[in-house]
């Protein structure tokens, strides 16, 4: 990977607070618009409950997607910038090192989402992208392998 494919993908993730994520079910998949935090080597950190699919659905199939859209410029030329890609899905421990490390990062991001942490059964994922591609109508398209 470029610095300038690294800065374009860094820069995205930045801008946005939400991404799709879909998960893999017994028979359909899952997609959630989740607020999510980055971390420098682009993970993801999101946050759900144990109750829900997209959880039940990681813990047997790890393996997930994921698409983080940003607009910008005018709407009628429908400037959009898309990453998306493929990534392993882990529980983080909870009230481990890595728990309060990743809490505090998601928080700085998405302060709005502290309430959340009081449920005794939020969980939280970190997902490692294996693959991340790039699309920008005014630039030319890329795909990363990590």
């Amino acid at each position: 990977m470029t610095e300038e494919q690294r800065k374009k993908i860094a820069d995205t993730m930045a801008a946005e607070h939400v991404a799709v994520i879909t998960t893999i079910g017994e028979e359909w998949a899952t997609s959630t618009l989740e607020a999510f935090a980055e971390m420098p080597e682009f993970d993801f950190v999101i946050i759900l409950g144990e109750t829900t699919d997209r959880f039940k659905n990681v813990t047997k199939r790890p393996n997930v997607s994921f698409l983080v859209t940003h607009r910008y410029g005018e709407v009628p030329k429908f400037q959009i910038v898309r990453l998306s890609g493929r990534g392993i899905a882990r529980e983080v421990q909870k009230d481990s090192a890595e728990w309060s490390e990743l809490k505090a990062i998601f928080l700085k991001k998405n302060p709005f989402e502290e309430p959340f942490f009081q449920n005794p059964a939020l969980r939280m994922l970190r997902i490692k992208p294996k693959t991340i591609k790039y699309a920008d109508g005014l630039n030319p398209p890329f795909t990363v392998e990590l």
